[in-house]
């Protein structure tokens, strides 16, 4: 599968290593560095782990419905990680990650997001088997239990289905999801929605003949060649949902027309090396008029970053 996380360690596991069958933060950072750690290198980013830094600004739309006083700003100031999925080291891949801090001085926005609109798993339980199978055992991946999982959980199957229709895009090309849906201030009250980032050039993907003359670091290459020219610019949108939307489930597509409103444009402009390679990005450093989500991976998400943050220092 393209979107299989590729493992770099560990030629077999001992019976019981993780304990408890439940999947809890510790737990799943166990995984992780069974799956991606390197007992050489024990400052290693185990997650996300390829990736280079960025700086830029965000410019406001002036006529937002919502109540978040940092959007009130002329412009605001950014940072941008750009990131592979996973233990990923060849840019030829799929799955990719964005992390933006937005700056305002006495208040800040840090967004994680993805290049998929869904995840691929909606619980603790799912997300910490996905890795866990693909630890090698004796050596070895046990392929057809991945496979057999894959079509047995929903989660898993529907995240393979979606991934399967994407293509391999330049930065420039490419749009980022929050997976999670936050909740809104309008005049007090609030409204679920998610966000995403439209690249201003257009999605699209490159083709195989493209693609095989590229190299596994084409991203970097083909980014500073594009800012030496213009800034990369995104446009960020809130996604409301519908009332029959699910909101506590980052494995939900939600699918028809929905309400959109236009929040602001991200110009990237400078490269800014590896330094924040090592940073740790927290989803749920929010700010006023923002409320996190109600869902089963966000408490989760937010914890195991800070345990695997905690562990390379």
């Amino acid at each position: 599968m393209a979107f299989v996380v590729k493992v770099l360690v560990c030629c077999f596991l001992l019976s019981g290593l993780f304990g408890s069958d439940e999947y809890d933060a510790e737990k799943i950072a166990d995984i992780f560095y069974t799956l991606n750690g390197d007992s050489s290198d024990p400052h290693k980013k185990i997650n996300h782990a390829k990736g280079f830094c960025a700086t830029g600004e965000f410019f406001p739309n002036k006529s937002l419905s919502i109540d978040v006083p940092l959007l009130k700003k002329d412009y605001i100031n950014a940072e941008v990680r750009y990131s592979l999925g996973g233990a990923l080291l060849d840019d030829r891949s799929k799955v990719r990650g964005m992390a933006l801090r937005l700056l305002g001085g006495d208040s800040q926005w840090t967004m994680v997001m993805l290049n998929t609109e869904i995840n691929f798993a909606k619980n603790p339980q799912e997300f910490g088997q996905f890795f866990e199978m693909r630890i090698p055992v004796n050596g070895k991946v046990d392929t057809k239990k991945i496979a057999k999982l894959t079509k047995e959980v929903d989660s898993y199957r529907n995240f393979e289905a979606y991934t399967s229709k994407m293509g391999i895009s330049k930065l420039e090309n490419t749009s980022y999801h929050s997976i999670h849906t936050f909740m809104f201030d309008k005049g007090g009250k609030f409204y679920p929605a998610r966000f995403k980032f439209v690249p201003k050039d257009g999605i699209k993907y490159l083709s195989e003949d493209e693609i095989a003359n590229l190299d596994k670091d084409f991203l970097l290459s083909t980014f500073q060649s594009y800012i030496a020219k213009k800034p990369m610019e995104y446009d960020m949108y809130l996604v409301y949902a519908n009332d029959n939307d699910v909101i506590n489930d980052t494995t939900a597509l939600w699918e028809g027309e929905h309400k959109e409103e236009y929040v602001g444009t991200l110009k990237v402009a400078k490269y800014a090396g590896d330094d924040c390679n090592g940073d740790v990005y927290f989803p749920s450093d929010l700010p006023l008029g923002v409320n996190p989500p109600n869902d089963p991976l966000f408490d989760l998400r937010n914890t195991t970053y800070g345990i695997t943050f905690g562990r390379r220092q």
